[in-house]
């Protein structure tokens, strides 16, 4: 079913043009992707590339200064909950409604009659006929009754808010769980199920209710219009970067530090040290990759390419390293790394591949000759490719981007 009121928009990560997420306001909805991207032309698969992205936006939530999290006219501090929104949505469609695995017992026939429990007792023998007076039955307490209606105001919110990626929609069967809203009682049941219960399941179920939850107000649990996204994209790609090729123990053991010697202190004092994006560290050798959310991977300008500031950065690493851990690894090596699409750029013929060489980056007041530390080598990864295995640790994507960096730090070989 086709996505209704949808306009996807490229963000180019120019000013004005920096937001990647989704807006919503009056039933219409903005999907801002990052322009080096490849959205799917059919629908279920354009679905899977906005929850794909969507869930990128996560990586930023130690950069709060960048998170657009879940923002109204009444309310701009709520983190909108998308993690626990698919996680009721795929529930309720896995199991239809809450259900207390934890089965409380009473003895008397008001209720579900437990069979086995109740014969576990022993019968009276009257005419031949086997008795058991001592009936146990399951209990429906007014507690269960109270976490079903939490429940069920979940799902409506999590399908009111995001229901339109899966094409469903809720029936309360004439309820309107919004009227129930309750924060205050519906935190202190959750709060109480959780500390007493004993299923995993259940607690997991638990947590993503009292997840919707928290934050909410009653100006806001029935609004549609929401924004929920990062401003720049710039932490969430380095953080995928790191994911997919980050191989070391402690990257604290590769920041260059420095010290201040100054007239009002006692002693030298620490400045701040350099951090390194990426360290990758295989076969003995050291690979300091810095990820740069730079356009050159859709315009080809040497203007979109890193600047001499950033050069000089990775030069400094991979001194750092040789002078520093001297004698630990065999060689040092450094890379760019940048977004672009495979299947969308202006140089196909050159450019198809989910990885590519594409430049490298030499200081002139230095010699660099036979030196890999001081030759940064400038890669293309397909933002597609990024953002679908990021989370997987590929040896084949470590191998990949080890041999592209390895076979040209030598240099440019033009035709």
């Amino acid at each position: 079913m086709k996505i209704q009121n949808l306009k996807k928009i490229a963000a180019t990560g120019k000013m004005d043009n920096q937001f990647i997420g989704i807006k919503i306001s009056d039933n219409q909805i903005e999907f801002h992707y990052p322009e080096t991207y490849q959205l799917s032309e059919d629908d279920d698969g354009l679905r899977r590339d906005i929850l794909a992205i969507l869930r990128t936006v996560s990586l930023a939530k130690t950069r709060t200064s960048d998170l657009s999290s879940y923002n109204t006219q009444h309310n701009n501090d709520y983190v909108f909950p998308l993690g626990a929104y698919l996680w009721i949505i795929n529930d309720y469609l896995s199991y239809g409604r809450y259900e207390n695995r934890e089965k409380v017992y009473q003895r008397g026939a008001r209720g579900k009659i437990d069979w086995k429990r109740t014969m576990r007792s022993n019968p009276v023998i009257s005419d031949g006929n086997v008795i058991y007076t001592d009936i146990i039955s399951e209990k429906k307490s007014q507690k269960d009754n109270l976490l079903t209606e939490i429940y069920f105001f979940c799902v409506q919110k999590a399908v009111d808010s995001i229901g339109w990626l899966y094409s469903i929609s809720f029936d309360p069967n004439g309820v309107d769980y919004y009227k129930k809203f309750n924060k205050k009682l519906y935190l202190a049941a959750l709060n109480t199920e959780l500390a007493h219960t004993f299923d995993d399941q259940k607690k997991v179920r638990l947590q993503n209710m009292k997840n919707v939850i928290v934050g909410l107000d009653d100006d806001i649990i029935s609004t549609r219009e929401m924004i929920y996204g990062v401003d720049s994209y710039d932490y969430v790609y380095e953080r995928m970067v790191d994911a997919m090729f980050s191989r070391v123990e402690d990257i604290r053991d590769f920041y260059p530090n420095a010290t201040w010697d100054l007239v009002l202190e006692k002693g030298p004092v620490d400045s701040t040290n350099l951090r390194p994006d990426t360290v990758l560290i295989k076969d003995n050798k050291v690979y300091i990759l810095d990820a740069k959310y730079y356009r050159y991977g859709t315009t080809f300008k040497p203007s979109d390419m890193p600047e001499t500031t950033s050069i000089q950065k990775q030069i400094t690493y991979g001194e750092y390293v040789k002078k520093v851990k001297e004698g630990l690894y065999d060689d040092v090596f450094s890379a760019f790394v940048l977004p672009y699409s495979k299947n969308q750029n202006a140089h196909k013929d050159k450019f198809d591949e989910n990885m590519e060489f594409v430049g490298i980056a030499k200081a002139k007041w230095i010699d660099s000759e036979g030196e890999s530390s001081r030759r940064i080598v400038a890669i293309l990864v397909d933002t597609k490719f990024l953002i679908t295995n990021w989370l997987k640790k590929n040896e084949d994507n470590i191998s990949g981007i080890i041999d592209l960096i390895e076979n040209n730090v030598g240099g440019v070989v033009r035709e």
